[in-house]
């Protein structure tokens, strides 16, 4: 009967103690992912002499990668990383002038799609975090720990010619084994 209860009590112990375990091999990193995206917009030259000089709008497209590797707080830990969980992303515009409105801004992930859509951005709104579904958080997490990298494409259409660049700000929480 006591070899019974010794090996129930430490059955209980050995499966309760994993998850300890687990913890104690593993570390979580808070950090932030950085990405300033710059972008020129210029404008399309005409086709004919009798087009309107008024332009409407003029679209541009920007790709760059954002990689893990660039993150000092996550370097070491690249072949050890378990998951990723995408916390915040806010964005900054800088470099627009008074008059000068991004119509419409979307970021795509390649391998995840659209991220976000945002309209209207001027100087004086260009500080935002757009509204993102779990789900898509969640794709964009999963692509970052499995290849370590997203490439992140900017398009969309402004009101005229303009520089502008785009700060990308992501709070991340990785996992990692210990080193």
């Amino acid at each position: 009967m006591k070899t019974k209860m010794f090996l129930l009590l430490a059955s209980v112990a050995l499966f309760s103690g994993c998850d300890k375990l687990k913890d104690a091999t593993t570390v979580p990193i808070d950090t932030n992912l950085k990405a300033d995206i710059p972008v020129v917009v210029v404008a399309p030259t005409k086709k004919s002499a009798g087009q309107a000089d008024a332009v409407t709008a003029i679209t541009f497209t920007k790709s760059q990668d954002l990689t893990l590797a660039s993150n000092t707080d996550i370097a070491p830990y690249l072949s050890k990383i378990k998951s990723i969980d995408l916390n915040t992303l806010v964005i900054t515009i800088t470099g627009l002038s008074a008059g000068q409105t991004i119509n419409s801004i979307a970021l795509d992930v390649t391998g995840v799609g659209n991220v976000f859509t945002q309209t209207n951005i001027t100087s004086a709104n260009g500080i935002f975090t757009p509204v993102i579904s779990a789900s898509i958080l969640d794709a964009v997490a999963a692509k970052l720990t499995s290849d370590k990298k997203i490439t992140l494409t900017l398009s969309g259409n402004t009101s005229g010619p303009m520089t502008f660049t785009a700060s990308l700000n992501l709070g991340v929480t990785v996992t990692a084994g210990v080193l």
